[in-house]
C-alpha cells in the first residue's frame, strides 16, 4: 500500500488494508495536542497497557505527553517536509530517513465521500521505531552504553543499524488484528524502503503473550529471555520481571 497524502490538512499517512481500512498511521499532530493529552493518558494509566510496557513512567501524566508530543513533533518535521516536497513537485527521490514519522495509530469516524482522506479520528494506540536498547547488556554497564553509541553514530539508511520496534493498543481495540497489520505496514511501506532497516529486535515481558503473538506474526522470531530482567517499581506491581527477546527475519 502506497503512502497517502490528505489533501485537506496536507499529511501523509498509512492506511490498513481492508477490512480494517478505517485504521489510519499518523504522524504527530502538534495542532491537536490537547486532544492527543486526552486520549492518550488515560490509556498509559490502565494497568492492562501500563504493566505490558518498559518505557513510559506510571503514573503517566499531562506534562509526560505534552513533552513527548512536541518532541515527536521537532524530529518529525524535516521528514515530513521532504514528503509534502515529494507529493507536491512529484520529484520521488530515494531518500532514506533516520525517523518514522508513521506512528500514530487512529480510527477514522469520518472521511471524504470523493477522496476518502481521513476528516475526522480518534488515537487508538502507538506504533514506534527508534535505535535498540541492547536489552541484553546489563543497565547502566559501560558494554550497553558503549553498544548504543556505536549503533547510534551510524549514518541514517546504514544497514548495519540495529533497531527496535515498539507498540499498545487501546483494549478496546483488542483482539481485532489491528496490532499485527499497523506493525506490518510500517515496516514495508515506510522502514524498509525509506529506512534501510535489515536488523530488528523488540522485547516484551513473559506475561504479554498478545504482544509476542503479534511479533510473531511479523516474523519475529523469539531468541531468548532475560530472565528476572528488570526490578518493578511498587506502584507496577513490584517484584522482578523477565523480558523476551525477539529477533526480525524481514519481510
Amino acid at each position: 500500500m502506497p503512502i497517502h497524502y490528505n489533501i485537506h490538512t496536507k499529511e501523509p499517512y498509512l492506511r490498513l488494508p481492508e477490512p480494517l481500512s478505517n485504521i489510519i498511521i499518523t504522524p504527530h499532530r502538534l495542532h491537536q495536542l490537547e486532544e492527543t493529552i486526552d486520549a492518550k493518558v488515560p490509556l498509559l494509566n490502565d494497568p492492562i497497557i501500563y504493566l505490558n510496557l518498559t518505557g513510559p513512567p506510571y503514573p503517566y501524566l499531562r506534562e509526560h505527553e505534552e513533552e513527548w508530543v512536541k518532541m515527536r513533533c521537532e524530529a518529525g518535521a524535516p521528514v515530513l517536509n521532504a514528503l509534502r516536497a515529494e507529493f507536491e513537485t512529484s520529484v520521488k527521490e530515494q531518500q532514506f530517513f533516520d525517523f518514522c514519522p508513521f506512528s500514530v495509530i487512529r480510527e477514522v469516524t469520518e472521511q471524504d465521500p470523493t477522496t476518502g482522506d481521513p476528516l475526522k479520528d480518534i488515537l487508538i494506540g502507538d506504533v514506534g521505531i527508534s535505535r535498540y536498547s541492547f536489552y541484553e547488556y546489563e543497565h547502566g554497564s559501560e558494554e550497553k552504553a558503549e553498544a548504543q553509541r556505536l549503533n547510534d553514530e551510524l549514518p541514517a539508511g546504514d544497514e548495519r543499524i540495529v533497531w527496535q520496534i515498539g507498540d499498545f493498543m487501546a483494549p478496546s481495540h483488542h483482539g481485532r488484528g489491528i496490532m499485527t497489520q499497523a506493525m506490518r505496514m510500517v515496516l514495508q511501506d515506510w522502514g524498509v524502503p525509506r529506512m534501510n532497516i535489515k536488523l530488528l529486535k523488540a522485547g516484551a515481558f513473559v506475561e504479554n503473550i498478545g504482544s509476542i503473538k503479534v511479533f510473531e506474526k511479523n516474523n519475529f522470531k523469539v531468541v531468548g529471555t532475560l530472565k528476572d530482567w528488570v526490578s518493578i517499581s511498587e506502584s507496577r506491581g513490584g517484584g522482578r520481571r523477565s523480558l523476551v527477546l525477539v529477533k526480525w527475519k524481514g519481510l
